[in-house]
């Protein structure tokens, strides 16, 4: 494994998502996906992971899995107590229209003057 594959910014982002949700040692958060503490020490540390691990890790710390592989957004911004009902329900409708759609309404909303 070269030093490509490490990237420590997703094991400190890891590292974040544990302490935020308890997860003080790595050996609680192993046993509950049934893996090594080995795994979670180099992931960590920066090592890769695989896909499903990543998703396992974020099922089980209730994070993004965007959040945790790429650093976009943050842990928390799709839970539902950081949007409200209406916001998910624009993110979930916007997802269904074509880009152009998607593209004229945020021209659109960029145009609405902020209320103060």
């Amino acid at each position: 494994m070269g030093s490509q594959d490490i990237d420590k910014d997703r094991g400190d982002r890891l590292t974040q998502a544990m302490r935020s949700r308890g997860h003080r040692k790595a050996m609680a958060l192993a046993a509950e996906l049934n893996i090594s503490p080995a795994a979670i020490t180099k992931w960590k540390q920066g090592h890769a992971m695989s896909i499903e691990n990543a998703c396992n890790l974020a099922n089980s710390l209730d994070i993004s899995l965007d959040w945790l592989l790429l650093g976009r957004n943050g842990p928390d911004w799709l839970l539902p107590n950081n949007m409200s009902k209406q916001e998910l329900e624009l993110v979930e409708k916007l997802r269904a229209r074509p880009a152009r759609i998607v593209k004229f309404l945020l021209s659109l909303v960029t145009e609405i003057p902020e209320q103060n």
